[in-house]
């Protein structure tokens, strides 16, 4: 994430002496996040808003809006939890390089050790959204998908309850368990016209209400038919009843017509 250590010791003094806070927030690291976030967005679909048309471009839209409404979110509570660290277990306020120590580790934690994660999230269920439209528009030919999970020490239950279940395009069973089911999945679907295939309606059903019993419910989802990649249960959209409105304005952030 392109975000200098000057950039940080002036976010963080912002911060200490009051010019930024949860409802004055800084542009420069909402479009940091952004960007960065981007990246792994149009890495992930193999191209930008400019390369598609009909319902990719559609599709690539709504993933690209998602993006900046989800790094508005994550802007806002980092911001929010540094502002809180200017205070100590007695509500006195820190001597700034005491705040400082403690709002680098919080910075930290959102923009080093999450935004990679996110960043691959971006890229994964970018894949598997761009994929999804191709399954679409070939399911009159290959009306069947076959999950496939990377079966070692490293497999999740989430997974390994899906891996061989074969089902049709159409069956509700992609609404919630279709990759990615977790953060850092390896796990993806094939397409196939071989109706032999098909898993038995119990083994589907089975299948389906195991997996979601051990799924985050950020992960009951489909990027490509839902649009977005970031689900509106992720924590960072949770946000207190009097905020509601100014998170539907994406937190007085703008996001960019084309980019």
């Amino acid at each position: 994430m392109q975000y200098s250590d000057d950039d940080i010791r002036s976010l963080l003094t912002g911060i200490y002496e009051g010019s930024i806070d949860e409802y004055n927030l800084p542009e420069d690291l909402y479009f940091a996040i952004s960007d960065y976030i981007k990246k792994g967005l149009y890495e992930g679909f193999g191209g930008t808003i400019e390369d598609f048309t009909g319902s990719k471009y559609e599709l690539i839209t709504n993933l690209r809006e998602n993006v900046y409404m989800f790094s508005g979110a994550k802007t806002f509570q980092q911001v929010k939890e540094l502002s809180n660290a200017i205070y100590d277990d007695e509500d006195k306020i820190k001597p700034f390089n005491k705040f400082f120590k403690d709002a680098k580790d919080i910075y930290e934690n959102y923009n080093k050790n999450y935004a990679r994660t996110e960043y691959d999230t971006a890229i994964n269920s970018a894949q598997q959204a761009s994929y999804w439209n191709k399954i679409e528009e070939e399911s009159d030919v290959l009306p069947y998908l076959t999950f496939s999970a990377v079966l070692d020490d490293n497999t999740t239950d989430e997974c390994e309850h899906m891996d061989g279940i074969t089902a049709p395009v159409g069956d509700p069973i992609w609404d919630t368990c279709y990759p990615p089911n977790h953060w850092n999945c390896r796990s993806t679907v094939s397409q196939t016209d071989d109706k032999g295939k098909v898993s038995s309606k119990s083994d589907i059903s089975h299948a389906k209400k195991e997996t979601e019993s051990e799924m985050q419910d950020v992960f009951k989802m489909n990027s490509g038919k839902d649009g977005y990649i970031f689900s509106s249960e992720h924590p960072y959209f949770q946000v207190d009843k009097a905020d509601k409105e100014f998170a539907k304005d994406n937190f007085g952030l703008p996001i960019p017509e084309n980019d």
